[in-house]
């Protein structure tokens, strides 16, 4: 099952869209801004170009226009009427007895205190013939110049407008494709926790983190509904299991008490065998609880490995015996700093283990020895070994191989085992050994040296 997708951007959907916006409208601002500042500039620079060369070429005609006509007159000007009017300017034209030779261009410039007002002499051979005044309009920019201003004002903001548009569109657009995988995650997350164990996102919420993110997701919930498969399969075969001490101790119990049995060693004998299997199932549960707690409850002080093995075999010394079994420990002295009791816990279960899976007249072999900065405890034995398609669930909650099945294991002993090696700051490794069989490798971090002999 998908899980499925939602359309509304909801609250951090607005958030995301908000910061979009808001950058895009800083970045709008500063390029127009920038924009408008450069045009100006350029304009302004271009305005002075066109002034010089205006002026430039309005007193080389009149130079030329004097020259050629050894003086002035009105209808031989009118070339420089047609550049005045080009430039935009108001000219007066001046001879050197004060008389007004030409007056051109928009006259009130020459009274306006906001034109720019030039005067240059008309210098000619040496000799000053006439004097020339001009006013820009303000600023020094022509009605061309203006318009061109404008124009491009006009067309920056435009520009911006669409491009605050195309932000907003964007923005919703990139916010929907950001917030669609958190949407789903979240349905998918609620789904999970209303039981629905099928969910998964899939591979397509998108690259990056957002992916990486849905993968572990996806873990997550195939691991859960692993180990809810595992539990209800475990109840079931514990269920199974008890059925049958039950119906023999319920068996048993009526024989006696109507007398159809006698009431004899063997009587006696079956029932304790009966209740044993149904105290060990109840222990392996109990110990399961417990280890989830081991890492809050350790009592840690420096334990020496090789008395806690020694303690552990000789507890079980008799049920191998009883099975035919040889157990051949070599026990070195190593301190490490962890809980005595939780670490017996770990040697019985690995031992009990190795005994409950090696044919009669087989041995179990029981390691301590030091390694560098950690100690290593190995348990191997000369059974079957295990299957390679179920070694990397033998630490599994619940999990049975075809072996545990068949034995009326509980599939806890080895998830014990890992999770109170990992409480220690340890590792529990499943090799094996020469012999074909299984060998369980635990690593624990040493005691200080100090520590060791206090």
């Amino acid at each position: 099952m998908r899980a499925g997708t939602a359309i509304g951007l909801g609250p951090l959907g607005n958030r995301v869209a908000a910061a979009f916006v808001a950058v895009a409208l800083v970045a709008l601002a500063t390029f127009g801004v920038m924009t408008l500042l450069i045009d100006r500039s350029d304009i302004a620079g271009l305005a002075r170009s066109q002034r010089s060369e205006a002026t430039t070429a309005i007193i080389s005609s009149l130079k030329s226009l004097y020259q050629a006509n050894t003086g002035w007159s009105r209808s031989d000007l009118q070339p420089v009427v047609a550049l005045v009017d080009l430039s935009g300017a108001a000219l007066e034209l001046g001879s050197p007895t004060r008389a007004v030779v030409l007056r051109a261009g928009p006259q009130p410039l020459l009274a306006s205190t906001s034109a720019l007002r030039l005067t240059r002499a008309v210098v000619l051979d040496g000799r000053t013939v006439g004097e020339v005044q001009l006013a820009f309009p303000a600023g020094g920019l022509s009605p061309a110049d203006l318009r061109l201003r404008d124009s491009l004002e006009k067309a920056a903001g435009l520009s911006a407008g669409l491009a605050v548009l195309g932000a907003l569109i964007a923005s919703g657009f990139m916010t929907r494709l950001l917030v669609r995988p958190l949407r789903r995650m979240s349905t998918a997350a609620r789904a999970v926790g209303a039981g629905n164990r099928e969910v998964r996102l899939g591979h397509d919420m998108g690259p990056g983190e957002l992916g990486e993110l849905a993968v572990a997701f996806d873990a997550m919930a195939a691991s859960l509904d692993e180990q809810e498969q595992l539990r209800q399969a475990m109840v079931a075969d514990v269920a199974h299991e008890l059925r049958t001490p039950i119906a023999v101790l319920q068996a048993e119990t009526e024989a006696l008490v109507d007398g159809v049995r006698a009431a004899d060693l063997e009587a006696f004998t079956s029932l304790h065998d009966e209740a044993l299997r149904m105290g060990r199932m109840v222990e392996d549960l109990q110990a399961l609880a417990s280890a989830d707690a081991a890492g809050l409850s350790l009592e840690r002080v420096p334990v020496d490995l090789a008395t806690v093995a020694s303690e552990a075999a000789g507890t079980l010394a008799g049920r191998f015996r009883s099975s035919g079994l040889k157990l051949e420990p070599s026990l070195e002295p190593v301190v490490v700093i962890g809980d005595a009791t939780r670490l017996h816990q770990v040697f019985s279960n690995l031992l009990a283990n190795a005994c409950k899976f090696t044919p009669a007249g087989g041995e179990v072999r029981l390691t301590v020895s030091a390694e560098g900065w950690r100690a290593r405890i190995e348990v191997s034995d000369t059974g079957p070994g295990i299957p390679p398609g179920e070694q990397d669930h033998v630490f599994d909650r619940f999990y049975r191989g075809r072996a545990g099945r068949r034995s009326g294991g509980s599939g806890i002993g080895l998830a014990v085992v890992k999770q109170l090696v990992d409480a220690h700051d340890g590792e529990v490794l499943l090799e094996t050994s020469p012999s074909g069989g299984a060998r369980f490798v635990v690593l624990l971090p040493r005691a200080p040296t100090t520590m060791a002999h206090s």
